[in-house]
């Protein structure tokens, strides 16, 4: 049968067990929290504390009581420091905790312990331990001593101290860290509060409740561990950079979980909420992205930072371009700790240079290839076409008499005649067929797979539709007629080798070209050009 107690001594039993776990989860994965080792020795210190009060309640001689009271002293003294510890760690303070400061901290521990430990030879600790029998468990009667006093001032000093930097670093909290905030400040108020009813000897039978209020504690510490990441980042201490950051900044820990991101991180995943810490990042990466989270391995060059460059991003239908790092954080000559991707826009950069590669192969007015380009392709399509035993056709036209357009309308006039001529062949061309600028007012197109009739009728069809449609001249009430002359050059099926290539090309449809012109413009003429022969005008 049960006595009474028995839940309030299970309770006990499960903080002390939560506390093992918690220690043992993050002792497992040292290497992955900011704060292993301390929160790691509360983890202990609580479980020493906590299972020797148990033992201490189900004891049945006053020698029993004793012992468990000196084993208790081995975990509970220690525990209100190390708790202000990891509260500085959790704040960015870890530089005030300097080896000296951390010694000093310990000190008065250390002498409550030797003070427990002898203090049947001093009773400067407890004046008096006695043990009153009951039904079902004895009550300890502890008569305080001067060094008690002192060790439960300094014991509040170091909780109310916890609080008090907790408040005051309140307002410099990022909102997605309130929720480990207000846990690491509850873990301090419900021992204070405990501490307060069992000095004021408002517990049932006298009981000390912290080892009871502990269950709660350490469950609190075990959902800010394991889902929101509590241990892995000091979010206050790089607040004033972080926050100002231009590039986005996303802290993971080393299983890819989200533990920390900067404002300009939200602008470009406006799916980061605080409800996103401890969850994995690649979800959120593929809403946005086709590039896979890189799996850094500092065995294998994990040290170097991973480096993608133009990274194509989306949000809604706006499209952006990213350079992406991501690196390890590393404690100073310690493990990693943490991933570090570091998202910086390059969107302008990125536009930049495709608008200069467009402009290194696409005339810049016409926006059709240049001349360059134009010849780079068509030399392309000619061994093409010997490779597969097909003709090649090669349309060179230019615009008549631009000149007295340029002189009796202006430049910009002669432009938008221009560009009237390439709206109009875009048209009308096919989608394998090349199109450049050759130079001024001449263009030239590449046509594959065109016989000499067909390659005629194709010059004729732009032809005619230049000279039918007319366009409008600013200066001018009456449209603007616009007429254009041709020249063709063929090679002829069988034909392996081309001679001198697309410049052969080039030169015999020049040469029918000029002589379209001659025979009155505004009309197609065309050359023939077989291996070894020279170029025939028909």
């Amino acid at each position: 049968m049960g006595t009474p107690f028995s839940a309030v001594l299970t309770l006990m039993v499960t903080a002390g067990v939560i506390n093992i776990i918690m220690g043992i989860y993050v002792f497992m994965n040292r290497s992955k929290q900011a704060m292993a080792r301390t929160f790691i020795a509360m983890c202990f210190l609580s479980a020493i504390y906590i299972f020797g009060s148990a033992l201490e309640l189900s004891a049945g001689t006053l020698k029993e009581v004793k012992f468990w009271i000196t084993v208790e002293y081995f975990g509970m003294p220690f525990i209100p420091p190390v708790s202000l510890m990891l509260i500085m760690y959790f704040l960015g303070m870890e530089r005030l905790l300097k080896w000296q400061m951390r010694y000093l901290m310990y000190l008065m521990p250390f002498i409550t312990l030797i003070l427990v430990m002898t203090n049947d030879l001093h009773h400067f600790y407890y004046r008096s331990v006695e043990l009153q029998l009951g039904e079902g468990i004895h009550k300890v009667e502890l008569n305080a001593g001067p060094w008690y006093i002192i060790q439960g001032g300094y014991t509040f000093g170091c909780m109310i101290g916890g609080v008090a930097l907790l408040l005051i670093y309140w307002n410099r909290m990022r909102s997605s860290y309130r929720l480990q905030h207000i846990t690491m400040m509850v873990g301090l108020l419900l021992p204070i509060a405990g501490d307060f009813l069992y000095l004021g000897n408002l517990t049932p039978e006298g009981i000390d409740p912290i080892p009871v209020i502990m269950a709660v504690t350490a469950a609190l510490y075990m959902w800010g561990l394991v889902s929101k990441g509590m241990l892995n980042v000091a979010p206050v201490a790089r607040d004033t950079l972080f926050e100002s950051m231009n590039d986005a900044v996303l802290v993971l820990d080393r299983n890819n979980r989200l533990v920390d991101f900067n404002p300009a991180a939200a602008a470009i995943l406006p799916e980061l909420t605080t409800s996103a810490l401890g969850q994995a990042i690649e979800p959120l990466l593929a809403l946005h992205t086709d590039l896979a989270m890189p799996d850094l391995d500092s065995e294998a060059g994990g040290d170097m930072p991973h480096i993608y460059d133009e990274v194509k991003w989306t949000v809604g239908t706006q499209s952006y371009y990213y350079q992406i790092r991501s690196s390890f954080i590393r404690k100073k000559r310690g493990p990693e700790t943490s991933k570090l991707i570091v998202m910086i826009d390059i969107t302008e950069r990125v536009r930049l240079q495709e608008q200069l590669r467009v402009l290194a192969y696409h005339d810049g007015l016409t926006g059709i290839f240049n001349r360059l380009h134009f010849i780079h392709l068509s030399e392309a399509l000619l061994h093409q076409s010997a490779e597969r035993d097909e003709p090649l056709a090669l349309l060179l036209f230019d615009i008549d008499h631009f000149k007295q357009i340029n002189d009796a309308y202006g430049h910009d006039v002669g432009d938008r005649a221009l560009l009237h001529v390439v709206d109009i062949c875009r048209q009308l061309l096919r989608p394998e067929d090349v199109f450049g600028r050759y130079g001024g007012e001449e263009f030239v197109v590449a046509m594959p797979g065109l016989s000499l009739g067909e390659a005629e009728a194709a010059a004729q069809r732009i032809r005619s539709e230049i000279a039918a449609q007319a366009m409008a001249a600013a200066s001018s009430e009456h449209p603007l007629s616009v007429t254009a002359s041709f020249g063709i050059a063929m090679t002829g099926a069988g034909c392996k080798e081309a001679g001198g290539g697309i410049n052969q090309l080039l030169k015999a449809a020049d040469n029918a070209l000029y002589e379209a012109k001659n025979s009155g413009r505004n009309t197609v003429r065309s050359a023939h050009i077989e291996p070894g022969e020279k170029a025939l005008l028909r």
